[in-house]
């Protein structure tokens, strides 16, 4: 066994070494080298140097080119000035110290050296430098097998934590399942190897020196942390920059989605509509009674088939684009106007013309039937169309709403109010009807409609404005809830309405329990006693026998919450970069966003207009 002076000689062999290293790490940015701390900081010019890189800023005149002792003094001793001066006690270093190659003054000096300018700022949670930096390697290799980090001497000698260290922040250039913790050398030289190579920290530490040494040198390896930590400390600020991108590139590509589906669907539609308005105006009239009916008959099938799908359809499309808007407000992003011929109000034009030739189609049919009582015809006629212009009318304001989020819900629900007061209008109507059936009039020139096409529209605009009312609510929730999205909050309502199957507002233990198995929250076990969820059930519903909507949504919201920041686009965007005033697809990848969202960046961010395979953000930004 080693006696205390020989591990003593071999610590100050092993920190020689490194301190020199680490010296010449930063040295080399001027084009200057040392052999050995030993002997080459005696005239205090290597040292003053290296204050100044070290420190970004100038240490004062000094005499350059020493030839006499008092001269070497004088430059050590305004070394010695500069460190103070920075907070930091000297104990037992002085300018003679130095210049006289004193090896343990020296390597303490450096070490101090090291400890104000490379670790101190690296403390955090009130800890000192030492502890925060033993904090944050705890923190990055907890999970990995094998590696269990209590200081920085033994706990590194089988390399596995250096190894980890890499891995966490670069795992595309090491692989770490495959290692083991026998394999000492083989795993320490890998991890200095892939540094030097990769990341462009020099090989501060020799293998042997660590392998060797029952007790590896404390002070070698936290400066080589320290310069691993100086550089995957940015490639966290990528990572969480690429998690800002990521998300605002979600939301863009998930809008640029929503949009082209309303523009293709109201395409779709007014074809549709527009080929029935031509032919409703064209085709020609049968000259006999059977004839006639049947004509009736496929009038009446068209209106209860595929016009109540173009009914529904346009329902969709207005409840769509009310969505599109709110979700732009929600993030301050300006409204989207679509293209020329496809707003709701273009829409609705349409349909109202294929009305005005479906009542011209109409009147001409009823032309062929006038045996038909005109009594009834009124009796359904009048009420029935009052309450179609009511709902038309509705209609119309559900498309128009517009304002803050919160004045929208409040118009909203006044004009859903109002649509539930028509209910006790429809037993009229469906009365009327009954009459004229059982007199078998089957045309009725006051009225398009029937009772079966006003009920089918009520509940489909009842529908519609349920919708839009979920959506808006969802983006009201969505800025009130720190980091959840408005999809996330759409789902979290959609889902707590389904599951409450009683329709009383909360949700039961075995309601709950299938609302959080849909949302894949938990797997669903309905055999035996689920401690998992019980606790979540006890937990969430504040020891009640129910989960109230706002407590379910709490929970949610703690599961799924993340912030987005505009301002932050800008800020993140420029952290990828590197300072620069493009981003390559490298830079993507490092910042580990997913392909999907790399692809659906390169394919809307302009090519830069000077750097090849690169692209303008800025541009990107600015269109926006």
């Amino acid at each position: 066994m080693a006696t205390n002076a020989e591990l003593i000689a071999q610590w100050e062999r092993v920190q020689t070494k490194t301190f020199t290293s680490w010296t010449n790490m930063h040295l080399a940015k001027r084009g200057l080298n040392i052999n050995s701390v030993a002997t080459d900081l005696r005239d205090g010019t290597m040292l003053l140097q290296l204050l100044e890189i070290i420190s970004d800023e100038s240490v004062g005149p000094y005499n350059k080119n020493p030839k006499m002792r008092v001269q070497m003094a004088e430059n050590a001793e305004r070394a010695l000035k500069f460190i103070a001066a920075h907070d930091v006690k000297l104990v037992n270093i002085g300018a003679v110290d130095i210049i006289d190659g004193n090896l343990k003054a020296t390597l303490g000096l450096i070490w101090t050296i090291i400890l104000r300018f490379a670790i101190a700022g690296l403390s955090e949670e009130g800890l000192s430098a030492k502890e925060g930096l033993l904090l944050w390697v705890q923190r990055k290799t907890a999970g990995y097998k094998g590696v269990n980090v209590q200081n920085f001497s033994d706990s590194f000698q089988d390399g596995l934590a250096f190894c980890a260290l890499i891995h966490r922040h670069r795992p595309d250039i090491i692989e770490y399942d495959g290692l083991s913790a026998e394999n000492k050398a083989d795993n320490l030289r890998l991890a200095f190897d892939t540094a030097e190579k990769h990341l462009g920290i020099p090989q501060l530490l020799d293998v042997e020196d660590i392998v060797s040494i029952p007790k590896p040198d404390e002070r070698s390896i936290m400066t080589y942390v320290a310069a691993l930590y100086k550089v995957f400390s940015s490639l966290d600020n990528i990572e969480t920059a690429g998690r800002r991108i990521g998300k605002f590139a979600e939301f863009s590509k998930t809008i640029q989605e929503l949009q082209h589906d309303y523009e293709e669907r109201t395409r779709r539609l007014l074809a549709a509509v527009n080929g029935k308005i031509e032919e409703l105006q064209t085709s020609a009239l049968a000259d006999t009674y059977e004839g006639a009916r049947a004509q009736n008959a496929e009038f009446r099938d068209y209106k209860k088939g595929i016009k109540r799908q173009w009914v529904a359809e346009q329902n969709d499309l207005a409840a769509l684009f009310t969505q599109i808007q709110a979700k732009l407000k929600s993030i301050g992003r300006p409204p989207y106007v679509p293209p020329a011929g496809l707003a709701v109000a273009d829409v609705e034009a349409q349909v109202t013309a294929l009305g005005n030739a479906e009542h011209a189609r109409r009147t001409a049919l009823n032309q062929n039937m006038r045996a038909i009582l005109d009594r009834l015809r009124q009796n359904f006629a009048i009420p029935a169309n009052a309450f179609y212009d009511q709902l038309q009318q509705l209609k119309a304001a559900l498309a128009a709403i517009d304002g803050e989020l919160e004045q929208q819900l409040e118009t909203a629900k006044a004009k859903q109010q109002e649509l539930a007061a028509l209910n006790d209008q429809l037993p009229p109507i469906q009365a009327a009807e009954q009459e004229l059936e059982a007199a078998n009039v089957e045309d009725n020139e006051f009225s398009i409609h029937t009772y079966d096409d006003l009920y089918f529209e009520y509940e489909q605009l009842k529908l519609a404005f349920a919708k839009a009312i979920v959506a808006i609510e969802g983006q009201i929730a969505a800025k009130q809830q720190t980091g959840i999205s408005a999809e996330q909050m759409e789902d979290f309502k959609n889902s707590f309405q389904h599951f409450d199957q009683d329709k009383d507002g909360s949700l039961s233990r075995l309601e709950f329990k299938s609302a959080l198995g849909s949302m894949g929250v938990i797997e669903l076990n309905f055999e035996g006693n689920d401690a998992k969820f019980e606790a979540i059930f006890k937990s969430v519903s504040g020891g009640s026998d129910h989960v109230t909507f706002q407590q379910y949504v709490d929970y949610l919201v703690k599961l799924n919450a993340d912030t987005m920041d505009p301002e932050q686009l800008k800020e993140s965007f420029a952290t990828i970069a590197g300072g620069k005033d493009h981003v390559t697809l490298n830079d993507l990848k490092v910042a580990q966003l997913s392909q999907e969202l790399i692809d659906y960046l390169v394919s809307v961010m302009p090519p830069h207009s000077s750097v090849p395979d690169a692209y303008d953000y800025q541009a990107y930004l600015s269109s926006l």
